[in-house]
């Protein structure tokens, strides 16, 4: 029988551990995981993502790929919590030509398989009582989008796909890839060369640092943005 390729993944986030997950699903194994932070906190952007699943798009691919997400994030659960509140999604219009827009989009969703629905100024307000519906026209109301837990979410694939032989190295920063004859054949760490014949970048805005690796160029450039929590806010303003 043919070994297996032995696969690296640089990145254990989201992506990466998805990743590891879906070449689970379909067979593979000798995959490895690498990141350069802790395991229970990479410190990329999957710790502090927002979660914000909207599946409509005018893309049928990028539309049935979210509406995988949303699949899949629920099928993620331990002690019965998964790791997506299905509150739904509404976009708002506040202008004639954003409500057509949303109208659009409805004939999106429907075309693909995802349930939605036009609302009334008055069906928005119902929906989000602290909505400030003096502008507003109608809204798109998708009641299976929703808000990921990104984070709980990795610890549960890295926790399933180690069940399944995924091995996962943390604290360990990729310090070069090793080739031969225009082939990959490692991945260089301090701790010495793990061997591969397949290596993944799946290391979000590390990407780029990752591709000058191997002389690439990948066009990609890190934005700062604002990044704030509150406390909980009333339902209803006295």
């Amino acid at each position: 029988m043919e070994s297996s390729p032995r696969i690296v993944i640089i990145g254990a986030g989201i992506v990466g551990t998805n990743l590891a997950d879906e070449l689970v699903t379909r067979g593979w194994n000798n995959i490895t995981v690498l990141d350069q932070g802790p395991l229970n906190m990479p410190g990329g952007s999957t710790s502090h993502a927002p979660g914000l699943v909207f599946q409509t798009n005018p893309s049928k691919s990028m539309a049935l790929f979210a509406k995988y997400t949303v699949e899949k994030l629920l099928s993620l659960t331990e002690d019965g919590v998964s790791c997506f509140n299905q509150v739904g999604g509404l976009e708002v219009a506040t202008t004639e030509t954003r409500l057509a827009d949303l109208k659009r989009k409805l004939g999106y969703a429907q075309s693909w398989g995802i349930e939605g629905r036009i609302l009334s100024r008055e069906e928005c307000k119902e929906l989000y009582p602290l909505l400030n519906d003096d502008d507003i026209l109608g809204g798109l109301h998708v009641p299976t989008d929703g808000l990921a837990s990104a984070a709980r979410a990795v610890q549960l694939l890295i926790k399933r796909t180690e069940a399944a032989g995924v091995k996962y190295i943390g604290n360990t920063a990729v310090t070069g890839i090793e080739q031969e004859n225009r082939r990959v054949t490692g991945v260089r760490t301090p701790d010495g060369v793990i061997e591969a014949d397949i290596v993944v970048s799946c290391a979000g805005f590390w990407g780029a640092k990752v591709g000058e690796l191997i002389g690439m160029k990948v066009p990609l450039l890190p934005l700062a943005h604002q990044y704030v929590k509150t406390t909980p806010v009333p339902a209803q303003h006295g």
